[in-house]
């Protein structure tokens, strides 16, 4: 035990030297119950606020813990006898567990530690693809999961600038929006919103100096979660998440209404079943989203009308050569429905507009979109990007980044 103890003092000594920005989010997670878990993508933080919460805990006085599961500790050494042996022989009474997907026996043993240790917390950190309800061993009624998004544009902000924004409601972002731009006293905004939109999503672009550092960085935890994170819950072979890799790419360089499951299973070469599960997979770790009709049955569920990058770093971070018009349409797109969903929002796709959430439809596009498409609907609104100040029901693009 006390080469974990080591690891975790220069783990502390290199986190101590980055910058920790204490997101308004990080105070709806309830860390009082006795198993916590926080899930979410690759890069977006859950390590670092692990790390937070250790040492808030205590763990430079031997009150708390923080471990990674993947740790060759684990090798030879049990998870529930780790918590056996600090639970006797220490103070100790909060471990931090980073990455417990990669412990091959995560649930049951969580499911043990919250059965026998009744006094002792353990929070975790995790891929979005676990799933706690469905599992062998259900969790549901033992663990708090909490699921954590990558930085909003307003975070980004706020990270990046050290200023203090609020959060906007949809309906006031609508009705409100010319006094919300008349509230922001931002220079330049429209840099700052296209920086965002190349490097913005992930916390970890303030520790990174070049851009293409940041694209390498972003690729490389979209590899990592395909070969690693899915590979590893799902216990797939190589042969498999290859596929999946190309699934992944086929989505990331179409345009949103171009393929279908029916489509990427046909481009693939595999049955229909196989690619929806694999669609699944990618979207439950957090790589792609979807867009459903608003009658959405089984079927429609298992072939979304559209499929978008979970966000869009993870377009410009693909290594295209160059941006076309298409792209940046597809890059606006995902930009408005990741912060639509992230912020508890449920957008459907519309056969006017691009968008429909509840019933006001939403058309995106450039500074010169008109409302020609959107002409016969009388809740309709333009986002329109390249505008600093909109009016009526045309709503500059970059203000959907105040959702959340």
């Amino acid at each position: 035990m006390q080469e974990l103890s080591d690891i975790q003092e220069i783990i502390f000594e290199q986190f101590n030297r980055a910058p920790f920005y204490p997101r308004q989010v990080f105070e709806q997670f309830n860390l009082n119950r006795q198993i916590t878990g926080l899930v979410g993508a690759r890069g977006i933080g859950k390590t670092t606020y692990l790390l937070k919460q250790a040492l808030e805990a205590g763990a430079k006085q031997g009150e708390a813990m923080y471990v990674s599961a993947d740790n060759i500790f684990f090798l030879e050494n049990k998870l529930v006898d780790l918590v056996d042996q600090l639970y006797k022989g220490t103070k100790t009474r909060l471990l931090c567990i980073d990455e417990i997907h990669k412990y091959p026996n995560w649930n049951q043993e969580l499911k043990n530690i919250a059965d026998i240790y009744k006094d002792f917390r353990v929070l975790f950190t995790g891929s979005s693809a676990i799933d706690i309800i469905h599992s062998k061993y259900d969790l549901s009624r033992r663990v708090a999961l909490y699921h954590l998004n990558g930085l909003s544009f307003r975070e980004y902000l706020e990270f990046y600038l050290e200023v203090s924004l609020p959060r906007v409601s949809f309906n006031e972002l609508l009705a409100n929006h010319v006094d919300i731009v008349n509230q922001i006293d931002i220079p330049k905004i429209l840099m700052y919103f296209n920086d965002y939109l190349q490097i913005g999503y992930y916390p970890f672009f303030k520790e990174l100096d070049e851009q293409r550092e940041k694209f390498d960085a972003v690729e490389n935890a979209v590899q990592k979660t395909i070969y690693e994170d899915i590979g590893t819950l799902h216990q797939l072979k190589t042969s498999t998440l290859l596929t999946i890799e190309r699934l992944y790419k086929y989505i990331l360089n179409s345009q949103p209404g171009e393929m279908s499951a029916y489509k990427l299973a046909s481009a693939l070469n595999k049955d229909f079943d196989s690619i929806s599960e694999y669609l699944k997979f990618l979207e439950q770790a957090g790589l792609i989203r979807f867009l459903f009709t608003q009658q959405s049955g089984k079927a429609q569920l298992r072939n979304p009308a559209k499929m978008y990058p979970d966000n869009p770093n993870l377009i410009y971070a693909s290594y295209l050569p160059q941006l076309a018009d298409s792209t940046i349409g597809k890059v606006r797109e995902t930009f408005v429905i990741s912060h639509l969903q992230n912020a508890g929002l449920k957008p459907h796709y519309n056969n006017v507009g691009d968008f429909v959430v509840d019933d006001v439809v939403l058309e995106v596009g450039g500074r010169n979109k008109t409302r020609k498409q959107i002409r016969d609907v009388d809740n309709a609104y333009i986002l329109a990007d390249g505008i600093v100040m909109g009016s009526g029901n045309k709503v500059p693009l970059y203000l959907v980044g105040l959702l959340y």
